[in-house]
């Protein structure tokens, strides 16, 4: 097979596994996001159960088909070009700055790519007791309707720059743990855990606007100008807090998704077994 095609596969069945397995904290981290008010005066289990006693166990994955929709793209077309550009730049640069560039061209490329389908998972996702979209269809033809087609794209132009240091930041943790120490599968594990811990935490604020501007209007929302109108309401509002809501959660979802993913490349190229 060829390897540029094995490397799309693999990454996109790592990213359905680990993102599905995680779900639960991806709703709660995006609900705490939207609704900081409502959710702040729960600590962590409790808000699960604030959701499952609301909606059910289905709670949990509400808008999980739609995320495991654009993640296998997503996640595919980021693992496959990361592997392809470090390929093909890591002779004529040092190491970890290979590492570094291609995480983020990759992270810019596949997000643009599945922007509509994170916009539309962050709709749903956010849906409690006054459901106003009927699935993905329904979401897109009614958002197509209602504000056209860049109303799928708002927040692409900050996400894609987020997508620099997140991805960068991710792959570099990552493979430079690998390549300095013993890759058994615990060892993975806690790699792909750190790598995403450092990810997320110095991209954490491009997260919270992407996701702000996507429901611009939505859901009691306010409708913001642009990516500046969107940080100063947030300042104003909730201050230096405002840009790290929900990272709590985030960390709750991103340590055990990102472990599962790496876990799971190395599973498939044959590199560690997952009983040594």
């Amino acid at each position: 097979m060829n390897e540029n095609i094995k490397n799309f596969i693999y990454g996109g069945s790592a990213g359905i596994i680990s993102r599905t397995l995680t779900s639960p904290f991806e709703r709660l981290k995006i609900l705490r996001q939207i609704y900081p008010n409502e959710y702040k005066k729960f600590n962590l289990l409790q808000s699960l159960n604030y959701i499952r006693y609301n909606e059910g166990f289905k709670g949990f994955f509400k808008g999980n088909y739609t995320n495991c929709l654009r993640i296998f793209p997503q996640q595919a077309v980021t693992f496959s070009t990361f592997s392809y550009i470090n390929n093909k730049i890591s002779n004529n640069l040092e190491k970890k700055l290979s590492y570094f560039i291609s995480g983020g061209i990759s992270g810019i490329i596949s997000y643009l790519a599945i922007y509509p389908l994170e916009t539309i998972r962050s709709k749903l996702s956010v849906q409690t007791f006054d459901i106003k979209y009927n699935g993905v269809v329904d979401c897109f033809t009614k958002s197509l309707n209602k504000n056209g087609l860049s109303s799928l794209y708002r927040g692409s132009l900050l996400a894609s720059i987020g997508m620099i240091p997140f991805q960068g930041t991710n792959f570099l943790v990552y493979n430079y743990l690998k390549d300095n120490y013993e890759n058994s599968s615990l060892n993975t594990l806690l790699f792909g855990s750190l790598s995403g811990i450092c990810s997320v935490s110095v991209s954490y604020p491009f997260d919270i606007i992407k996701r702000k501007l996507q429901l611009s209007g939505e859901n009691g929302n306010p409708k913001y100008k642009g990516i500046l109108d969107c940080c100063k309401y947030t300042f104003n509002k909730q201050g230096i807090k405002g840009f790290y809501r929900g990272l709590i959660p985030c960390y709750t979802k991103i340590i055990p998704a990102n472990a599962i993913f790496f876990l799971i490349i190395e599973i498939l190229n044959n590199k560690i077994s997952i009983l040594n």
